[in-house]
């Protein structure tokens, strides 16, 4: 999917139809497990088949997604101020055009 890299929108904080950047947030990483529940839980998921959750397979019943929504925020060019666009997208690959 192409996005424009300037675009357009109203700015809550300003109050008019300013300029605005559109910026694509990425992922953080994964924060290790930290807590004794963490580790305990990871244990379980170890051992046995699909305990505590079922395994997930693919196919319509388990309702696993292939792709995941992208965090689209646009910064606005007059202010400085971010804020999150309301349609969060599925596409495997977003880009700024």
């Amino acid at each position: 999917m192409k996005l424009p890299k300037k675009r357009r929108k109203y700015c809550p904080f300003c109050k008019k139809y300013t300029e605005h950047k559109v910026i694509i947030i990425k992922s953080s990483k994964k924060r290790g497990a930290l807590s004794l529940g963490q580790r305990r839980f990871k244990e379980k998921l170890k051992g046995y088949g699909g305990y505590p959750r079922p395994k997930p397979e693919k196919g319509a019943k388990y309702g696993v997604k292939t792709t995941k929504k992208t965090d689209i925020r646009y910064e606005c060019t007059e202010c400085k101020k971010q804020h999150p666009a309301k349609e969060g997208k599925r596409a495997k690959k977003v880009e700024l055009v």
